[in-house]
């Protein structure tokens, strides 16, 4: 599978955006530069599959539906300030997302909760 830059750069910064997050929080995520967020945003540069992968977790959606073009609808949200917002808290965040994304897949397996129904 091919990855197109430009929407998954759309995304990506539509996802930031929606979480009130700035270029630099998911710089320091990342432990990149901000020039490059701003490359990946623009389509410029290809995001390697390990930052896919991290930003997927922080967004709590799969990597696939960060790359297609209809986006990544996040299902689960918190709601946080993001002034003075750090590293460990994006990290910690991560953690609770990833928890969260594998029971919605063990739902999944399991046919579904009773919601979906």
């Amino acid at each position: 599978m091919t990855m197109d830059m430009k929407i998954l750069g759309t995304n990506i910064k539509k996802l930031r955006e929606n979480a009130g997050l700035g270029q630099k929080h998911l710089a320091g995520y990342l432990g990149v530069d901000q020039s490059l967020i701003s490359k990946f945003e623009s389509g410029e540069r290809a995001v390697s599959s390990d930052m896919l992968d991290k930003l997927a977790a922080l967004f709590c959606c799969s990597p696939a539906a960060m790359m297609s073009p209809g986006g990544c609808e996040a299902s689960i949200g918190f709601a946080f300030r993001t002034a003075g917002i750090e590293e460990k808290d994006l990290e910690a965040l991560t953690v609770i997302n990833k928890i969260a994304l594998n029971q919605m897949q063990m739902d999944k397996m399991a046919g579904g909760t009773k919601h979906d129904r």
